[in-house]
């Protein structure tokens, strides 16, 4: 009752449930000295849809989530608020509809249900896989940026990845390929050679050569695709391997070892395994838009977007304003990211009477890059609006078999950019598509590209 203190909005739904299961899981591990009547609560509540409220602000992360943690295990007693049934509703009320006897807490089981990294491991565990998801999507994007840009295929070539041979470089390069595959739109190498050979003679015959139309250096934002996304898998890697790792732990204290005799006093309830691998995520993720932005900033410069027509206003551009006003919204997401990566895993200030001297801020760096996925998931959909209607631009027939797909599926939910129109509703439909991977499950189902 006393630790119930958080404040603020509330975690969603999914976000209550992933840490209703994972501490669920912990006492699965057989070291919190619970009875099994009180794991079986916590299942019941899972199966039953009664969702505690728990207000997001208040852990320091220190004895893990201490006080969002007791939010759920109050309405395990009966009291406080739940979600039941799409309604806000007393703990006691929902219970008794669900067919749930509120529990009563023996010897241990109040400090097990709340000391532990729960809330931001659950919390934490969604958005690593919401950003794998996201890391995925910009390398499809990319793709498509890439072709409507008339870029080069070359530095994706597969030798050229293994004289610096970073796995995430690899996948990335590799992806980039099969996305590219098939498609007439990008430079490849012999493309280049037939170039430079017609180009030699007619330097040979004399003619003026003013413009040969061949980048043989693309800028860093197409060139760099694979450097830049492979580090974010390499990233992701690392964070997935803490994160499931704590998914699977008993983390909190005392834990009992019956074997030996004793209840173990130590501190596997500090969130400081999940708070470092959140700061190194919300950078990793703001990258991802970082290098999305750029892309989209040139499929719309006139000077830089290879003759398609500036802000893809198309032949009326001055009489209409085309993406102009959709690029502000991706330039501001990414400097808020940007101030919203400042690491909250070194901000420890202490309490409980210098008791708790050392605390992690762990579930406000899961937050935290949970607010930075959600805004980047908005900047990805900004650049594939803009990539699909610059293939309006471009003949849609020389694009790669996938860049097709993707580009049939968008103009299934929106239409193709004619006159000046409100882009909020097309912007939130995108990011639904990208959230729930829809593009990627088509890729897989019809081209079998699996990235």
């Amino acid at each position: 009752r006393s630790h119930s203190a958080n404040v603020g909005p509330l975690f969603d739904k999914e976000e209550v449930r992933a840490a209703m299961l994972l501490r669920l899981n912990a006492f699965a591990k057989g070291y919190s000295a619970v009875r099994v009547e009180t794991a079986q609560m916590l299942s019941a509540m899972l199966n039953k849809g009664v969702h505690p409220l728990v207000p997001e602000w208040g852990s320091v992360g220190a004895s893990g989530d201490l006080t969002p943690s007791a939010h759920i295990a109050l309405a395990m007693i009966g009291e406080g608020y739940v979600e039941y049934k799409g309604k806000q509703v007393k703990a006691k009320q929902a219970l008794k509809a669900a067919g749930i006897k509120p529990i009563r807490l023996m010897a241990k089981e109040g400090l097990a249900l709340i000391n532990g990294t729960t809330m931001m491991t659950g919390v934490a565990s969604l958005q690593v896989s919401d950003t794998w998801n996201l890391v995925k999507h910009a390398e499809l994007i990319a793709s498509l940026s890439l072709q409507v840009l008339h870029g080069s295929l070359e530095p994706f070539l597969g030798r050229a990845q293994q004289v610096k041979p970073h796995p995430g470089q690899i996948k990335s390069a590799r992806n980039m390929r099969n996305l590219l595959r098939g498609s007439k739109l990008v430079w490849n190498r012999s493309d280049l050679s037939k170039i430079r050979k017609d180009l030699q003679k007619r330097i040979e015959k004399g003619d003026e050569v003013v413009n040969s139309g061949v980048h043989v250096q693309n800028v860093y934002s197409l060139r760099a695709i694979p450097q830049i996304l492979g580090a974010v898998r390499d990233a992701l890697t690392y964070i997935s391997e803490r994160v499931e790792t704590e998914m699977n732990s008993a983390n909190d204290n005392p834990l009992f070892f019956t074997d030996l005799g004793i209840a173990y006093q130590g501190a596997h309830f500090h969130g400081q395994p999940i708070a470092l691998p959140m700061d190194v995520l919300s950078i990793s993720i703001t990258e991802i838009g970082v290098l999305s932005e750029r892309r989209l900033n040139k499929v719309l410069d006139p000077v830089r977007n290879e003759g398609l027509s500036a802000f893809l206003a198309g032949d009326k551009a001055g009489l209409r304003c085309g993406f102009e006003g959709l690029q502000y919204i991706p330039t501001s997401l990414i400097a808020e990211c940007r101030s919203l990566c400042n690491p909250v895993s070194i901000q420890s200030i202490p309490s409980n009477g210098e008791n708790q001297d050392v605390v992690s801020m762990g579930l406000i760096a899961a937050r935290k890059a949970r607010d930075i996925k959600d805004r980047i998931e908005y900047v990805l959909a900004a650049e594939l609006l803009a990539a699909c209607q610059a293939m309006e631009e471009r003949e849609l027939s020389k694009a790669s078999a996938s860049a097709k797909t993707v580009y049939a599926l968008l103009r299934s939910e929106i239409p193709p950019y004619s006159t000046d129109r409100a882009l909020s509703d097309d912007m939130e439909k995108v990011k639904s598509l990208i959230h729930h991977g829809v593009l990627l499950d088509a890729l897989q189902s019809k081209h079998g590209i699996e990235l």
